[in-house]
């Protein structure tokens, strides 16, 4: 069991470390319970608990490990694992640094410091370089002895980066003022002193006594344009700046000119971390802005053609890299501008349709042969749709790909019709069988048991009448409703069985559940799905001779309806709905598409289990 510490105890507050600590279970450490600790122990872990600079307790031969919140990050992973474990266990990543370390503070009772102490830390599964400041102090016991070491330190990996990185910008700098084409200057000094300026900044701002002199009084013109301020706030954050074809007004050889420059910005520092200067690098895009310009007014022209049409149009590198859908696509699909790019378009393909469409696209790369598959894209409401894609190559001089231009059709309601076609006739095919088949089973059953023509007939015309009136109640799609008012589930279920209950299956079904209305399209849905699994167990099940057993139960949970259709006969064919057949697929669109639920089919050992589950608020529409 968990000790609880009494209230006032040494160990009282300290954050959640006080906690960890006050909830661990001791008695199997051999630290022992915490009321055990020695004086020295308790008094050390309390300066470190309440202590809001990371602060840990190494304690004992094994210098077992306790540490406060501000420590607890600094194991990271390790934590809270690391509470009571031994220091080389816990650190066996650097204990080749800090063990020889701890070592030396044990045997001699001297305090040890480091600083920026490089450290090889495993950490999220690999071994990182990190940097520390720390120190260890010895603790002695009662007896005057060294009983543990009093640890504290922090991180200091990004400072030490930091001047890292400074030392090798700076050599970065000066490699690129050796070798860049570009105009380059570097500035000293708060006040953006030129210390040196190559011939084509002298070149760029068009002067050549600018050396000696700061910013302000070599280039005045520059001053209301704002860009010392930017000097300025590069020097005081140490965050570099770039500019993108800025527009600069210049007072060159005395005309002043309006030129675009593309500029970096750079804080140099030197080894102890303080800001020197700033490099600067600047190029002259003027010519460039204005062929963009030129460009640009080209471009908008094809874009307003390409977004005026309907379709989907897109086009690729030659290595099928696509870089350019016009707003069609982005307005039929609903991803962000730019998301699609390159391989992204892959995302929007129904993952079905993706191998099939790889491999074509993939062909059309190869030889040069013109891209044509359908196939289903996601739509901004998360439907997918089908539709047609196309795409041409363009052939340079030398008949070598330069770039494909494609599009894409919606041919979703297309496509749909013709799925709802093939469906109804293969429907109305399966259903004319079963009506045959029914109308079969009702004259052998009739014949059964009529003693004379007259009443085989009255029994045939009866069960007839009777099917031709459930049957009355599923309609093909597009036919419109031919049922008025609503229905009762209880009254469908009667109708739909009522020419498969003959004399002697008067007694073999029982429906029971509460009362629910279906509305005039659900009628239709639920009429086929019922009649479906009548006719089913009339032929293979429950109803296919005296003696089966025929239970609907429907209960009410939620939003949801959910129905149980159990079978049991005494001889179980193999032809009982096993949920792959026509019939099955029937049932399953229905519920799935129409009711939004689903469908389990489950053979029992004495007949059949169907479970459905039916959105409650498609029953009433």
């Amino acid at each position: 069991m968990m000790r609880q510490i009494a209230a006032g105890a040494f160990l009282d507050g300290g954050g959640k470390m006080g906690q960890l600590i006050r909830d661990k279970d001791w008695t199997s450490n051999p630290l022992g319970p915490p009321e055990t600790w020695p004086q020295s122990l308790r008094s050390a872990l309390s300066i470190c608990l309440n202590s809001s600079f990371p602060t840990a307790v190494y304690w004992g031969p094994e210098l077992r490990l306790l540490y406060n919140d501000a420590w607890s990050p600094i194991p990271a992973e390790r934590h809270p694992w690391a509470l009571g474990r031994p220091a080389a266990e816990v650190w066996d990543d650097i204990w080749e640094v800090v063990g020889p370390q701890f070592a030396k503070v044990l045997e001699t009772g001297e305090g040890f410091s480091a600083y920026d102490q490089m450290l090889p830390m495993e950490r999220a599964g690999s071994v990182q370089e990190t940097y520390w400041n720390y120190s260890f102090t010895a603790i002695r016991g009662e007896d005057n002895r060294i009983a543990g070491i009093f640890n504290q330190g922090n991180e200091t990996t990004q400072v030490v980066q930091a001047r890292l990185n400074a030392a090798q910008e700076v050599s970065r700098l000066s490699r690129m003022f050796r070798q860049a084409p570009g105009a380059i200057a570097i500035l000293r000094g708060p006040d953006h002193v030129f210390d040196i300026a190559n011939p084509a900044y002298l070149e760029l701002v068009g002067k050549e006594d600018i050396l000696g002199k700061p910013v302000k009084e070599a280039l005045p013109e520059v001053v209301a344009q704002g860009f010392t301020d930017l000097l300025d706030q590069v020097y005081s954050t140490g965050e570099s700046h770039v500019g993108r074809a800025v527009p600069v007004t210049l007072n060159r050889s005395g005309i002043t000119e309006l030129r675009h420059v593309d500029f970096v910005f750079q804080p140099i520092f030197d080894e102890a971390g303080a800001r020197q200067g700033i490099f600067v690098q600047a190029t002259d895009v003027t010519e460039t802005m204005r062929a963009l310009t030129a460009a640009r007014d080209s471009e908008q022209k094809y874009h307003a053609i390409v977004n005026s049409i309907d379709q989907m149009i897109w086009s690729t590198r030659s290595d099928g890299y696509h870089d350019y859908f016009n707003d069609r696509w982005y307005d039929f699909t609903g991803v962000p501008p730019g998301s699609t790019d390159g391989e992204g378009w892959k995302g929007v393909f129904h993952p079905d349709d993706q191998e099939h469409t790889m491999a074509v696209w993939g062909e059309s790369l190869a030889t040069g042969k013109p891209y044509h598959i359908e196939y289903r894209l996601r739509h901004h409401s998360g439907e997918y749709r089908w539709v047609i894609g196309r795409a041409q190559c363009v052939r340079n001089e030398s008949g070598q790909i330069v770039r494909w231009f494609g599009t894409c059709t919606d041919i979703h309601a297309i496509k749909m019709a013709d799925e709802s076609r093939q469906l109804l006739l293969d429907e109305l095919n399966h259903r004319v069988k079963n009506l045959f088949a029914l109308v079969s089973g009702i004259v052998s059953m009739a014949a059964r048991k009529s003693e004379t023509p007259t009443e085989m007939a009255a029994a045939i015309r009866g069960r007839v009448q009777a099917l031709a009136r459930a049957h009355s109640l599923i309609r093909f799609s597009g036919q419109g409703s031919i049922t008025a008012g609503r229905v009762s589930l209880s009254d469908l279920i009667d109708q739909i069985l009522a020419p498969h209950l003959g004399e002697d299956l008067v007694d073999a079904s029982l429906g029971e559940g509460p009362q629910i209305q279906l509305g005039e399209r659900a009628i239709t849905g639920m009429a086929l799905v019922l009649h479906e699994l009548a006719t089913n167990a009339a032929k293979y099940g429950a109803l296919r001779q005296a003696g089966g057993r025929l239970s609907i139960r429907w209960t009410v949970s939620g939003p949801v309806l959910a129905i149980v259709w159990t079978e049991e006969s005494s001889t179980p064919t193999t032809g009982m709905v096993s949920g792959s057949g026509f019939g099955s697929r029937l049932i399953r669109t229905t519920i799935e598409g129409q009711f939004k639920g689903q469908v389990n089919f489950l053979p029992t050992d004495s007949g059949l289990l169907i479970q459905m589950e039916l959105d409650l608020e498609q029953l009433s529409v």
